[in-house]
Formats: C-alpha cells, structure tokens, sequence
C-alpha cells in the first residue's frame, strides 16, 4: 500500500511536510500489508459488476442507496401524509320555493386582504399598541361604531397550515386544510370538489376577479372575467395592489353594474411587506393606509344591494411569517358591511351573550370569535345558493338574528342537514358513532318544530303564532349548532387518513437500509484499497434479487388490482417488493459469509460516535427535543470536543497534544458562536431571544451590514493561510481564492446590502429603481461566475502545487522539489467545496453569510484535527516497532490510519447546526421566501425553488460535501503508486448516509407512532418533512462528491503523479 506521512514527517513541522523531494526515477512501489483478521471476504462473484471501474462501482453503490430512500420515503409518505377526502358530489340546487333563508343581497364585493390580521382591523389594540399597524385601517372601526347593524367585525381562526392556496381552498369549500397540501403552494392545482365559486355558476352568477394569480389556477375557466397577477414576488410591494385598483374600481362604477353578480379581488401587499420588512416597518403603515383609503371609495360606490366582505385569509407572526398554527398566525381579520339592507338585529335573540369570544395577545376587550370556515354557508346563504357539499362551517349567527327565530334556525337547520349528508357520503364509521347523540337531539328538536310549524321542501320555516315558539326554535337553532360543532371537531381530529400498511411498508424499507449500511460500511472499512470486492459483491446480490422479486410484487399487483389498469399502483408495488428483498437479501449474505467485528476491539473514539446517534434518534420521541433541538445539537457536539480534549492527552509529542487542543477548543467556540444564532419556534418563548433578525423584524441588524463586505474579503485570506501551511498556494489557488471566489463573495454580500436599502423609504423613484438593477445584476454576475467561471477553472486547472527544479553544483540534474505535495488531494478537493459554498453564501441573508463563514472554518479546523489524531496513531504505532531496522525511514511507513464512524459525527451535527444558525427551524414559518427572488424580479422556474432549497437545506448540502475532505486532507500522492483515497472517501459517505438514514427512519417512526399525539401536525410531521427532504438532499450531495469532487480531483493526481486512487 502506499505511503502516507511516516512518524518522522509527522513530527516535523507544517513547512517541512509540505515540500516533498522526488527523484528523477521512478519510486518502487511498497507491498500491501496483509489484511485485518477480521476484514470482510464475499463470495467471489463473476458478474458483469466485476468489470466495472471502481468511480463506476462507487457511483452505482450511492445511486442504489438513494433509490432505496426514495421508495422508502414515497412509500411511508403515501400512508403517513394522505390528502382529506374529497368528495365529489355537488349540493342540488334548490326547488321551486327558492332558498330556506330569504335573499338579504343580490350582489357582493369580496376583497382578501393577504395577512390581514385580526389587530389590524379591531376597534381594541394590544397594549402598547404599534402605531404602524394600529391605528391605520380604522374604517371597519369606524362603520361598525357608527352603524353596528350594518357592520361586524370578527376575529376568524384561520385552519393551518396558514398558507394563501390552503386558505383559499378553505373560504371557497368551508373544508378543512390537509398538512401535506403546503407542498403544492408553488404549483397549486385546480380545486374539483363543490365551492361557492361552482355554485356561483351553476346559479348563472357573474363572478370577476382581480388579484392573486393563485385563483385562477384554482378555479380556471370559472370567471367571467379575470385579472391575475403573479403572487410569489414578496420584493413587489405594489404591483398586485396596484392592478387590483386599476380594475376594481371601473366595475364598481354604476354604468358598469350589469356586467356583475360578485366581484373578487385579492390584496397581496400586506402579506409582501410582512415577508420583506415585517408587521412593525414603516412600510406596513403605508400599505394599510393605502388599503383604508381603497375600502373608503369602496364603500362610497356600493349600492344597497350588495354586501361588502373584507378579510385577511391569515395572520401573520412579529416577523411578518405564517404557515404555521401560531396564535398570530391564524387570527385572521374578517369585516362585513351592507349600506343597505341590515346585517344584523339591534334586538338580538337572548342565543348573543352565548356566541363565542376572543381576546386578542395583548389586550383586555373580547371580541366575537368564529371559524374562517364558518364564512362559507353565511356567504351561500345571504346570497340564495346553495350551501358547497364539503362545507364543515357553522353559519354567523349574527347575520341571521331577526326580531324573532325562524330565519336563524332555518339557517342553521340546513347548514346541519348539508354536514349531515357530507358525513353519510363520506362514510367514516368512527365519525358516524361519534355523532350519534347530537344528531339524534337534532332531530327530536326537528321532530318538535314540525308539530307547531311547516317546515317547506326548501328548509324554510312557516309557523303559527311566532311568540310561543321562540323556545323550541332556539332548542332546535342550539341542537343543530351543536352537532356542525361536534362534526367539525371530530373530523379536526381526523384530519387525514393514515394507511398503516404503507406506513409499516415505509418504515420497514428505511428500518432495513440502516443494518444494509452498517454491514456495506464494515465491509469497505476492512478491506481496505480492494473495496471494489464488496462493492461488486453489493451490487451484483442487490439485482440478483431485485429483479425476481419486483417482478413477483408487480404480478401480485396485477392480480390484486383486478381487470383495472393501474400502473402507478403496479410500479409502486414492484419497487416495494424488489428494494424490501434486495436489503433483507444483501443482509442475510453479507452476515452468513462474514465475521462482523468483536466488541473487544471498541475503543472510546469508536463508541462515541455511535452513542451520540442513537441520543438524537431517540431524543425525536419527544416533542420537547424537537422543539429545542437547535440547542440539543450544539451539546451534542461539546461532547465531541470533551472526547477530543480527553483524547489529546494520550498524543506521543507536546507539539500534538498542544494542536489537538487548540483545535478542540477553536471548534467548540465556533459551534457555540453557531449555536447563539438563531430564530425561535413558538414553542420556545419566552425562553428564546432571536439573534438572526434584529429584534422582531425579519431584516438583519444594522451593525451585520457593516461586517459582512469585510468578512467576505478577509474570508478567502484565512482559507489561503491554512493553505499556506502545507505550501498549497501553488498552482491556480492564488488566483482561484483571491480573486474569482473573493468577488464572488463580495458580490453576494454587495446583493444583500443593496436588498436591505430597497425595503428602506429614503431610496425611492429613481434612485431605487438603479439599487433595484444593480443588487438584481450583482446577484446575477455571482450566479454565473459560481455556475460557470468557477467550475471552469477548477476543472481546468492544474494541482495546487508549485515544482522546483535545479542543478547541483557539479553539474548534475538535482531532485525535484514539490510544494504543497504533502495536501495535493486535499487542498484541489477544498477548492471544489468553495464552488457550492459560494452558491449558499448567495441565497443567505447577512447573519446567514456570517453563520457559512463559521461554518466552513469549523470544517476545516475538525479536518485538521483528525489529521493531527491519525499521525498521532501512525507515530505511535511506529514507536512501537522501534526496534526494527530503519523504523524511521522514509517510506517506513505503509498504511493510511482507516477513518472512523466518529471522524464525520461532527460534520453530520455541524450541519444541523448550520441549518438552524442559518435563521430556520423544522417548521413551516422559518422558510426564507425570499430567497426565491435573489438575482430575478419575477418568480423563474426552476431557479426559485432551487433557490429556496438552497437556502434551507445548504449547510446540510455543504457538509455532506465536505465528508470527502477528511479522506483526502493531508495525504501525500505516491508516484507511481496506489492511494486508498476513494476506499476511504466511500467509507466516510456510507457512515454519512447512517447518520442521516437512522435520524429519518426515527422521525418517521416515532410520527408514525405518535400520529394522534396532540403535536403531530405541529411537531413531529415537520421534524419528518425535514428529515426526509435532508435524507434525499444528502444523497445527492454524498453522489456529487465522491462522482465529481473525489474523481476529478483523483484524476489530476493521476495525470501529474501517476498515482492511482483507489
């Protein structure tokens, strides 16, 4: 085997292991040390496998791996994250009697007003209140004030998750939201089941909208006229306002009130200014200014007829997010008016003082409290249609308090009567039993108005004599009500169907990909540079078994699913069948023809790794872990640093003992400086401080600004410094750090700088049109030169090495003199990791770009410490055979020290830790949308979800992509000889993909097992969501760097050393 720096060199300083003198003539090869006792020995095999190259071998290994997470990962997906029910069936339309309520208007003015929350409309603010959002939008104050039987104001609890496509789907089908639908967000698709949009048309309604393009692909080809706009752009503040007046108003003019029924338009610049500055920026001001004074000229163009809806669709927290079920979050505002007709009775029925209130955070005065649901049957109602089928709200009482009963209970006796169909045709037995007692109240209610009055075909109530029977009325108005209320909670409950069989089919598949790794890791760790044996040996077993048995499971599929052609479900089955075999099968083989290692030989480095694994697997069993598992990880890693510490102890020289201790304690300082920045889920307050933002408001502080051009200056100085000390600036380093990879740098932070300014209002008109231009160009320039330039010059370019050549003093040709031979592999592969670290460093807010910084250098500071604890082990070991002849020679030493599962621990928890220093936390609200928009104006396919990706899961990418560098840092090339570069490169990614493997398959189960655990949507489903998302990421990311980052970097040693990695 080949030589890596002997006892001799490892005790020298960094300068004189950086210049290697090589002979003119070839060097001989050393032999092979035997293998291990234990090393692993397959079968032998001749298959097609066996003829492959070993980058071909490993390639194919890592793409069977993540070919096993993805059908594991679709599969319990599928039973764990199922869609509600929809059903199709559409309410009839009424008979000839016409509607069981009578018709208060003809016409409506629908306006969303994106994250219009609850404060911002109310009479009552919290205490002290902010005088840019309250105060602002005072003209539902002021009306209700005013005219309180011709205004209402209502705090509506907005179902999450709190996003637009969700909520839009909730006010237009009264149907609860599923968690999984968040993904469709950025492509929504069109809603099939019953609506107040359908029933609008099926009643021959003119409905046009204005606003939102996300209603159009809702409801496509269902407007008579429509006017959308694109709704992702949170840099636009005003574009989508702006049209939306632009067409609102010339409808509302009397000469064009023919042309309508209902009018829509949906508002999206508060929800924008949220995103961008937050609810506390001066610009929120503005917009809500803006938005009083378009409902002014509403109200004044209105007619009688028609009813006035304004409503937020959700909330939004202090940072200006939603998504989640935060209390701010779902406190949505809702403002209903009619100039003419009353809304409400000044004489209500005794049933007022029952209704339900809210109290808003922060204040003192209660205010009438209703589902944002319960919109949808009142809307039917008042306006003669029928009531959608999949409706689960109750109607606003308040709209249907008269002078005397009936027209309240008809109304809430036929929004029961259409809950009670939708739970028949949907046919839950569990809903059904659960329901038995109120709808049997319900009906002895019926069965008592019916001996005092008639109740017609339609509903409607005609009664004899109304005064002595207003008790039976409110008897049956409160048994109707009550049993929309238990159906609505039991079927809250509900939420989704779960499928336990692909639930347990998910889990077995991710359950059995753990021990498959575990015996693929130890099988590449004993054998060392003839890896290639077990791989083939993997490879050939996987589709030897693969095959015969998805073809079972496809056949089993046909059959099963009968004379119905259905080749997803066929697919799906045969992937099932076939990757459930190959595992068990590879399994079984690998531990009937191999000795697995024996506990004796595990050492306290060894054992630790592992250990801390099972900690934060286990740990997902809690939902008080997951909520603060962004300080769980950082202690997690101290305990890494105190093994370090512990361990420096026992290194054979001072010089050693004093360098693993630096390193130790520089890499827990930096964790804990990562540790300190971060954003805080709902759950951790009031014991959590954001430090990402600056203060409430979800742009960096001030003072961020200021340091992020000089860091991105002074950043590749420091990578070229650690460079510098194994003589590495040769070649194209200089010119690849301290140029290309340092614009780039100061262009990403040039672009976040000038993105701060653009949210300010002391740049505006021209002058903010040119920042506009120059931060979009300035992110572009960084795109290509990331994308582009520089890939080009580290594919092109030589090693980072620098040759001497001279003559002796006689005459006589003298050695050649190497510099920076001593990192060839490690300081060519480091450059290849700057290439995505530029990409993250882009999409990444200020604090972020300060957190990537951290990160990289805690990198690079554990790669040096394991490379000080391997010489440790190979100058030990050296010592002990001091006593053979030339011991100490050069070339006496002939074996690379085999990584450990524990050498990449840190690297897997540095990446959760960057993650969550990188301003995110496993729930919906921390996505940075913003992200989508850096270096475009517009929402662009592919590049904005990219982007986001990139954002959230890039310190995840960026250390699945650094585990190749422990392989590589510090190991010489052999002229002419072999080098165990990619046998250890893919034990460390194999030991990587265990680590995140085991974290998914835990998540997934203890969700799986907790699924009617109060937390599950709001905790452990968002832990799984991300765990999944990581676990695929990180294969892809593992992929790149052993095919592209290892290879190339291989090949160059080839072509200048001829030194084969294998």
């Amino acid at each position: 085997m080949p030589a890596r720096k002997n006892a001799a060199a490892a005790a020298n300083k960094a300068s004189a292991k950086a210049a290697e003198t090589i002979p003119v003539a070839p060097q001989s090869t050393a032999p092979a040390p035997k293998p291990p006792v234990a090393a692993a020995r397959p079968p032998p095999l001749t298959s097609w496998a066996s003829r492959l190259s070993r980058p071909t071998l490993a390639a194919l290994i890592l793409l069977i791996i993540t070919f096993s997470h993805l059908v594991g990962l679709y599969t319990f997906t599928r039973g764990f994250l199922l869609t509600r029910l929809s059903i199709p069936a559409v309410s009839p339309k009424y008979d000839d009697d016409g509607p069981p309520v009578s018709l208060t208007h003809s016409k409506a003015v629908i306006l969303i007003i994106d994250a219009l929350r609850t404060d911002f409309i109310s009479p009552t603010h919290p205490s002290p209140p902010n005088p840019n959002h309250h105060g602002v939008l005072t003209l539902p104050a002021e009306l209700s004030a005013l005219h309180p039987e011709h205004s209402l104001i209502f705090n509506t609890f907005a179902d999450p998750p709190t996003a637009t496509m969700q909520r839009i789907k909730g006010i237009t089908t009264g149907s609860l939201p599923t968690f999984v639908d968040v993904g469709a967000s950025f492509a929504s698709t069109a809603i099939e089941e019953d609506s107040l949009i359908s029933q609008m048309r099926a009643e021959n309604m003119s409905v046009v909208f204005m606003g939102d393009d996300t209603w159009v692909n809702l409801f496509p080809d269902s407007f008579t006229h429509s006017h959308p706009y694109d709704s992702f752009n949170v840099e636009d503040l005003h574009t989508v306002d702006n049209g939306v007046v632009e067409h609102l108003f010339p409808y509302l003019h009397p000469s064009n009130a023919s042309s309508w029924d209902v009018i829509i338009g949906h508002f999206l610049g508060v929800d924008h200014v949220g995103h961008r500055v937050g609810p506390g920026a001066p610009t929120m001001k503005e917009k809500l200014q803006q938005m009083d004074d378009v409902l002014r000229r509403v109200v004044d163009l209105l007619d009688e007829d028609t009813l006035l809806v304004v409503l937020g669709d959700h909330g939004m927290d202090e940072q200006g997010n939603h998504g989640g079920d935060g209390e701010l979050e779902v406190a949505a505002g809702l403002w209903m008016y009619s100039k003419g007709a009353r809304l409400t009775a000044s004489e209500q029925p005794g049933l007022a003082e029952s209704l339900p209130r809210y109290t808003f955070p922060g204040t003192s005065t209660p205010m009438r409290h209703i589902n944002q649901i319960d919109l949808v049957p009142t809307l039917a109602l008042l306006l003669g249609i029928p009531i959608p089928f999949n409706n689960l709200g109750s109607i606003i009482p308040d709209c249907f308090f008269d002078r005397n009963m009936p027209r309240l209970e008809s109304a809430m006796r036929v929004n029961a009567e259409q809950i009670s169909r939708y739970i028949a045709e949907y046919g839950d037995e569990k809903i059904a039993h659960g329901l038995v007692g109120p709808e049997a109240i319900r009906q002895d209610a019926v069965s008592g108005i019916r001996t005092l009055c008639e109740i017609q075909a339609n509903g409607g109530t005609m009664c004899r004599g109304e005064a002595e029977l207003d008790d039976v009325l409110a008897e049956s108005y409160r048994a109707n009500q009550a049993y929309a209320a238990s159906a609505l909670k039991l079927l809250r409950g509900l939420w989704a169907r779960f499928s336990v069989t692909l639930i347990t089919l998910g889990l077995a598949i991710l359950g059995l990909n753990i021990p498959m790794l575990i015996l693929l890791y130890h099988g590449i760790r004993n054998l060392g540079p003839r890896w290639n044996e077990v791989a083939v040996f993997f490879i050939d077993s996987a589709v030897r078994v693969f095959v015969p048995s998805a073809a079972l499971a496809a056949g089993c599929a046909f059959i099963y699913n009968g004379p119905t052609w259905n080749p997803r479900f066929i697919l799906h089955s045969a992937a099932i069948g076939g990757v459930l075999a190959a595992e068990a099968g590879f399994a079984y083989a690998f531990v009937t023809s191999n000795k697995l290692p024996a506990l004796s030989s595990l050492t306290l480095k060894r054992v630790v790794g592992p250990v801390l694994l099972i900690l934060h697997a286990v740990s997902f069993a809690s939902n008080s872990f997951i909520m603060w598992e962004d300080h769980m990880v950082v202690y997690l890693l101290n305990t890494i640093t105190a093994v370090y510490l512990l361990k420096s102890l026992t290194h054979p020289t001072a010089d050693m003992r004093l360098k693993v201790i630096a390193l130790s304690l520089g890499f827990g300082v930096a964790t804990r400086l990562l540790g300190s920045i971060t954003v805080c889920r709902e759950e951790q307050q009031p014991y959590c401080r954001v430090t990402f933002y600056s203060g409430s408001t979800p742009v960096a502080a001030s003072w961020i600004l200021m340091v992020i051009i000089p860091l991105a200056l002074q950043l590749p100085r420091a990578i070229g410094m650690i460079l510098a000390q194994s003589k590495s600036l040769g070649g194209p380093a200089d010119s690849f750090l301290g140029k290309l990879w340092r614009g780039v740098l100061t262009l990403n932070a040039l672009q976040w700088i000038l993105e701060y300014t653009d949210g300010t209002t002391f740049l505006t008109g021209e002058g903010g049109r040119i920042v506009k231009i120059i931060r979009t160009w300035a992110a572009r320039s960084s795109l290509i030169a990331t994308m582009a330039v520089l890939p080009y010059k580290w594919l092109t370019s030589a090693l980072c090495i620098t040759v001497e050549r001279g003559t002796e003093q006689d005459g006589s040709e003298k050695p050649v003199t190497v510099f920076g031979f001593a990192n060839a592999f490690g300081s060519t592969y480091l450059l290849f990791l700057l290439i995505p670290f530029g990409l993250v460093h882009l999409v990444s807010p200020p604090m972020g770009q300060v957190a990537l910084s951290i990160l990289l250098l805690s990198v690079i500071a554990h790669t040096e410490n394991i490379d000080t604890q391997r010489d440790s082990i190979l100058m030990t070991s050296q010592f002990s055979q001091s006593g053979a002849p030339g011991a100490f020679e050069p070339g006496s030493g002939n074996s690379l020290v085999r990584p450990s599962f524990t050498d990449v621990v840190p690297l897997a928890l540095l990446g959760f830790v960057g993650f969550f220093s990188t301003g995110h936390q496993a729930v919906l609200t921390t996505i940075q949308w913003k992200a989508a928009f850096v270096g475009f104006n517009t929402l662009t396919y592919p590049f904005a979800p990219l982007l986001v990706i990139l954002n959230t899961w890039g310190p995840l990418i960026l250390t699945a992509l650094a585990v190749p560098l422990l392989a590589v840092w510090n190991v010489s090339p052999r002229p002419q000889g072999t080098v165990p570069i990619l046998a250890h490169s893919m034990q460390l990614a194999i030991a990587f993909l265990i680590y995140h493997t085991t974290l998914t398959f835990a998540s997934a189960l203890f969700a799986a097992w907790l699924r009617r655990h109060l937390m599950v949507w709001k905790v452990f489903a968002p832990r799984f969501m991300m765990g999944a998302a990581t676990l695929v990421l990180v294969d892809l990311a593992v992929m790149v760097a052993i095919t592209v980052g290892v290879r190339v970097t291989s090949w160059k040693v080839w072509r200048t050393f001829k030194c084969e990695s294998v």
